[in-house]
């Protein structure tokens, strides 16, 4: 049953073979069966076993469908529209989907051939025994499930199942519907994993187009746009208006870390979005109900209500937790605190300054210390000063960073173990685990790199200390702000006289030597450290900083990849980074130049000893970052491992593993290649991913191309990742550039505005 126009065909077909799909891409290669004659197809005589195929005549087709889709399952039932295509490569025809809908199960038969896609046959007969409509019940959202019945099926079992339903027979007709517009599978599948019920999609996406904004990379013009096709009567209403605000809010939270704006500024933006509404907004701006519900709006600012409680509610709780007076349980003997100090000294291997160690009594005698202090300032010695005198008194502590790589040098600096503050607070993908109600058992709570924490994280993590705790907040304002919405380390600072605040600012003796110190806290004021930009410039009595201008960057980049094998040579790549502003878009981008040490390392390795996945071939012995927080595998966003081995399982598919460094042994995380995503090659970071970390090589790279990018936050934050020895490759106007600017100041927070 198909119809052909223009080579465009409709047919019922039934996946028989995955040859690959790509879950973040969406593009996937399925070989499929069809009792449809579509051209270009083989025949297929049927057996015994094709349960799926009764009432059909005995011979059906078989063709390949090859383009983006969601993934299919197999022996399941589509309803496919397709347009045949020609592949020069593979010398044959394959249809290219248009739509794909799935079609519910007719029989017990059928569903249990697309349950053995997920689960083994026995599972799926013991599933179909109790509940023989799976199906059809979680289709229309009535399954009501006890695994505690089903022999062999666990809760996670059952989650995948119904996650599998739901994505073949509820998605794909959303998919029906949104494709047509121009929406990719891969963008739809980001709103539906942002959906608590997908089920109730569809209908959500009728009434209010808008929630599309959610997906991240959808623009608010697209979705705009697409709203307008799908309801016109939307043209001049709120719901568009509301939309357009929360996505411009919400916009300049994750992109300049606004929690507020001007609204001048907001009624700018949609004179170019939304004019139509510009009435309708004036009124949105002024009524009351939106200011109790969604937005924070003053006589001159507007912000979301969430960020605006966030930070309020922050301060609150640290306030509270400061006020509280439980002396009998922290009387911490003088004999412990200077048992804490001496043992702390021996470790370093040398005595604190007198600065530094009243500030070490002081803050063990404080529910709340914040500290704050530049390169060299001593930050890491009294931070294991203070953990050594909690530890003495037997108190249980927390020690987490935002970063893998930062929480793993706390643990170096002060030996307490440390996580990162997702796998602290229990991250489920979807919500944390510690909250208000179900605190952390942690006496002190310390957080290190306090400043990369936006509002939002910082907000859960102090909700989630128990009462009768204490907080300890370090880091360093003038490192690169948050990823996100706030400066919240940065307020805190000016809240003194509510909290026992340390702003560092000698230099210690052990450090006045390096150029990279000295020279980083002039770049860190905003002060040019060089008298003249030559060709080489070598600065500190231990030689330890180099400068090197050039015009070009390509040049620059050259440069970087010749300095980057001579130092693995003295300090292993473990020690090395090459460290620029972007990821990717410009020769000296991470990519860029990770792809070409990697081309120079594995030159002449054979294809066949690698694994290709996007633009990245993979290699044993490859240095690999992950890139996401991945609590199945135990491995989190940040850390950095080698790739040990390349195998082939029992389905033939690759299996990458890669091997991470964890505390003194190490941990052995599979990936197979629908995972590959989450990989990056770690030769070259941008300067984000380098916070927090520490290497005794640095290379840094700053050009015109990273222009918008540049300024003494990052410039400094760079520098002051070398622990030995940094290269600084310039252009002199990208140089210029950082020191005279400082955008970590210009953040618009509520917090900011309230008087201290």
């Amino acid at each position: 049953m198909f119809i052909i126009s223009q080579q465009i065909c409709q047919f019922l077909a039934y996946p028989q073979m995955e040859r690959f799909y790509n879950q973040d891409s969406g593009f996937g290669v399925y070989t499929f069966y069809t009792p449809d004659d579509i051209p270009e197809s083989r025949p297929y005589h049927p057996t015994a076993d094709d349960a799926i195929f009764s009432g059909f005549q005995k011979t059906v087709h078989m063709s390949t469908l090859a383009g983006c889709m969601q993934q299919l399952y197999l022996g399941t039932e589509y309803k496919v529209e397709a347009e045949l295509q020609y592949n020069k490569k593979y010398n044959s025809y394959q249809y290219k989907p248009i739509t794909i809908l799935a079609t519910t199960p007719k029989n017990v038969q059928q569903q249990k051939a697309f349950l053995q896609s997920i689960i083994n046959p026995r599972q799926a007969d013991v599933l179909l025994g109790k509940y023989p409509n799976i199906v059809e019940d979680v289709v229309n959202k009535r399954d009501n499930v006890d695994t505690s019945t089903l022999k062999g099926i666990k809760d996670y079992t059952w989650k995948r199942i119904k996650e599998a339903i739901i994505n073949n027979y509820v998605i794909s007709d959303i998919l029906v519907m949104l494709q047509p517009l121009g929406v990719s599978y891969n963008m739809i599948k980001k709103l539906v994993d942002s959906e608590p019920n997908p089920a109730l999609l569809k209908d959500k996406l009728l009434k209010d187009p808008y929630i599309m904004t959610k997906i991240r990379g959808l623009g608010f013009k697209k979705v705009d746009d697409l709203a307008l096709k799908l309801n016109p009567d939307l043209r001049v209403s709120t719901k568009r208006v509301y939309a357009f605000i929360r996505f411009h809010l919400n916009y300049v939270a994750s992109q300049e870390g606004h929690t507020w704006i001007y609204i001048s500024q907001l009624k700018a933006a949609a004179k170019d979005s939304i004019s139509e509404c510009m009435e309708l907004l004036e009124q949105v701006i002024s009524s009351e109900s939106s200011c109790r519900t969604m937005f924070v709006v003053t006589a001159n600012k507007i912000g979301l209500r969430k960020y605006y409680e966030y930070e309020m509610d922050s301060l609150d709780i640290l306030r509270s937790i400061n006020k509280m007076n439980d002396s009998a349980s922290w009387n911490i003997s003088q004999e412990t605190i200077e048992a804490g100090i001496k043992a702390a000294e021996e470790q370093q291997g040398f005595i604190y300054t007198q600065e530094q160690s009243e500030l070490i009594r002081q803050a063990v005698q404080n529910n709340v210390t914040v500290i704050s202090g530049k390169a060299g300032t001593g930050k890491t010695s009294i931070s294991r000063g203070i953990i050594n005198i909690y530890k003495k008194a037997n108190k249980s502590i927390a020690c987490c960073a935002l970063s893998a790589k930062a929480a793993q040098r706390i643990t170096e600096a002060t030996g307490n173990p440390s996580s990162t503050i997702h796998r602290l607070l229990g991250w489920s993908g979807t919500d944390f685990c510690h909250n208000h109600d179900n605190p952390l058992q942690a006496d002190v709570l310390f957080l290190d790199e306090a400043s990369m924490v936006n509002v939002d994280i910082f907000y859960h993590l102090v909700c989630a200390v128990k009462e009768g705790a204490r907080v300890i907040l370090c880091g360093d304002n003038r490192q690169l702000p948050p990823i996100g919405a706030g400066n919240i380390f940065s307020d805190l600072l000016e809240y003194s006289k509510d909290f026992n605040v340390n702003k560092l600012t000698k230099v210690q003796r052990q450090a006045q030597d390096s150029g990279i110190l000295s020279d980083a806290n002039k770049i860190r004021e905003g002060i040019n450290p060089l008298e003249f930009a030559d060709s080489k410039i070598v600065t500190g009595k231990l030689q330890d900083m180099v400068y090197m201008f050039r015009d070009s960057a390509e040049v620059l980049q050259q440069i970087a990849i010749k300095t980057f094998f001579k130092s693995v040579e003295k300090d292993g790549y473990d020690d090395v980074i090459i460290v620029t502003p972007r990821r990717t878009n410009c020769p000296n981008s991470s990519a860029e130049l990770n792809k070409k040490i990697a081309a120079e390392i594995f030159a002449g390795k054979p294809e066949s000893e690698g694994f290709t996945y996007g633009s990245i071939t993979f290699y044993p012995g490859i240095k690999v970052m992950q890139q996401a927080n991945n609590y199945d595998k135990n491995v989190f966003n940040g850390e950095i491992g080698y790739v040990d081995s390349i195998t082939t399982d029992e389905k033939r598919s690759k299996v990458i593993t890669v091997k991470y460094p964890f505390g003194t042994e190490s941990k052995m995380i599979q990936y197979n290649p629908n995972e590959l995503s989450e990989l990056d090659l770690a030769y070259a970071l941008t300067c984000h991913k380098c916070q927090g970390s520490g290497y005794k090589t640095v290379i840094a790279i700053i050009d015109t191309s990273h222009y918008i990018m540049l300024d003494s936050c990052l410039l400094y934050t760079a520098i002051t990742r070398a622990k030995k020895r940094c290269l600084l490759l310039a252009d002199p106007k990208a140089f210029i550039r950082c020191i005279n600017t400082n955008k970590s100041t210009a953040r618009q927070t509520w917090l900011s505005e309230m008087p201290h």
